[in-house]
């Protein structure tokens, strides 16, 4: 065997030895001659025809370029609004894509109209499902690119609204962030629009403000309810795992038995479980009650009973083990929820939300109750939110207006300390405070107080600085920063 191989292996040897031999020889009778071997052109052919057919093709060329470089300019400046068109594009849909996949739409509204939040009120521990998130369909008339990327990079601390940028701690990079400004900026409402928010907004903040005492006294009995809600959690919570269990044993039998709509839940499953879920319903453990019809197989419009089913049986065991773990840390729970009502209650006791219209119309208005009544509103509407601690949250857990919060307290006369002339003060409150820049006396900008020029009118603007600096928000009268007088 081993001979054999030895064999093959010179053979192969060999052969190949003699390819190489032969492959040489043929390579060299086919080779041309080496061109600095061979006789070279003559002058006549070089400095004549050779020279002639090189010039001739340098002005070709040179035609072509002088008759394609001016079509090509005329061109680019669209292709160059093009490419800003593609850029603008990809980033508009990149910017809807970070809206939706961060839930932005959820607090601000889908159409960044404005909206509510769920957010745990720090001193009350109370849940505040109803937090008043700003609209973003006019923000760019309020602020700046750099002063909205500010509030998305590092968010707004004791609100809902968390940093959403690197910088801040989110989970969002500079392009993300640029991608979202484009977003908003692109459904932007046009000024006429947002000078026409005005009269709803004011509308609300009456109804709000003649609402507050009915408004605290309904978050009282819905904290009763949750206290009563975990003192009995022990039953309520066995009750509904029972249910639970029965449904979803009726669901996994789903498939045993007869289908007549062919649905995927057997008749007899769909009568058992109508039974248990009204019976779930009844004890308020699903907020929907279903009722599933054996001959239809869509109880809910576009969806198939067994994914309603499924869905219903889903919620009700989310709810039992929820009531579970609240049994588990019952104690814990109901110490909190006990100092909640007590913040409630002595909420409604103190009624800050309160304004002493009458006062404000003689101090500011010359008793002009109407006109006290509209720059209240338009404070409340545009200045609350920085300048009221817990507005935003509802009057429960509002502090006395104008005492101060992210804004500074503009009561006891400190607006007037600030700007000592009503046209200081009105042009501030219209341009907004810039970062860097000097207002009033030895103010420094930072950028987060908003210009309001472009969203309120000058007569409402004049209302909210005449109510400003004709009275400290208590009562007490000033003329231009001095004490006493009418205003």
């Amino acid at each position: 065997m081993a001979t054999l191989v030895v064999t093959i292996v010179a053979l192969g040897a060999i052969g190949w030895v003699a390819y190489l031999v032969g492959s040489g020889s043929r390579r060299d009778r086919r080779d041309p001659v080496p061109a600095n071997l061979s006789a070279s052109q003559t002058d006549d052919e070089l400095e004549t025809k050779r020279l002639d057919r090189t010039l001739a093709g340098a002005v070709v060329t040179a035609g072509f370029l002088t008759l394609a470089m001016p079509i090509y300019y005329l061109g680019e400046l669209d292709r160059q609004e093009g490419f800003v068109h593609e850029f603008s594009d990809a980033s508009l849909e990149r910017g809807h894509e970070v809206w939706d996949e961060f839930g932005c739409g959820d607090c601000h509204g889908t159409a960044g109209g404005g909206g509510v939040a769920a957010f745990l009120e720090e001193r009350s521990q109370v849940n505040v499902a109803g937090w008043a998130s700003p609209a973003l369909d006019d923000l760019f008339y309020r602020y700046d690119r750099d002063e909205a990327r500010f509030w998305i990079a590092y968010g707004r601390a004791n609100t809902p609204m968390p940093p959403w940028g690197l910088e801040g701690g989110g989970p969002l990079n500079t392009q993300q962030i640029d991608d979202l400004l484009n977003y908003i900026a692109s459904w932007q409402v046009d000024q006429t629009s947002a000078l026409l928010k005005v009269e709803g907004l004011v509308n609300g903040a009456v109804n709000r403000l003649d609402g507050s005492a009915d408004s605290v006294s309904t978050q009282i009995a819905e904290q009763e309810a949750l206290i009563e809600t975990i003192r009995t959690s022990g039953e309520t919570s066995q009750a509904a795992s029972d249910i639970a269990g029965q449904a979803r044993d009726l669901l996994d039998g789903a498939g045993s038995g007869i289908d007549t709509d062919g649905d995927g839940l057997s008749d007899v499953t769909e009568t058992g479980l109508t039974a248990v879920l009204q019976e779930a319903f009844g004890a308020g453990f699903v907020a929907t009650e279903l009722s599933f019809d054996p001959r239809n197989a869509e109880t809910l419009i576009g969806i198939r009973d067994a994914a309603s089913a499924a869905r219903a049986v889903g919620d009700l065991e989310s709810t039992a083990t929820s009531l579970t773990i609240t049994f588990q840390n019952q104690e814990v729970l109901l110490e909190q929820a006990r100092f909640g009502l007590g913040f409630l209650e002595e909420a409604a006791s103190n009624a800050r939300w309160e304004v002493d219209i009458g006062g404000v119309a003689q101090a500011s208005f010359d008793g002009d109750q109407e006109a006290a009544t509209r720059a209240i509103s338009l404070f409340n509407s545009y200045c609350a939110r920085c300048h009221t601690a817990g507005y935003s949250a509802g009057p429960a857990f509002q502090q006395t207006q104008a005492s101060g919060a992210l804004g500074p307290s503009l009561r006891d006369g400190r607006s007037l300390t600030q700007f000592l002339t009503t046209e200081d003060m009105y042009e501030f409150i219209s341009v907004g405070s810039v970062e860097g820049v000097g207002y009033g006396v030895n103010g420094v900008g930072s950028g987060r107080m908003p210009g309001f020029g472009m969203v309120l009118s000058e007569d409402d603007l004049t209302l909210i600085v005449r109510y400003l600096r004709g009275t400290t928000l208590d009562g007490v009268e000033y003329i231009d920063g001095a004490e006493g007088g009418e205003a």
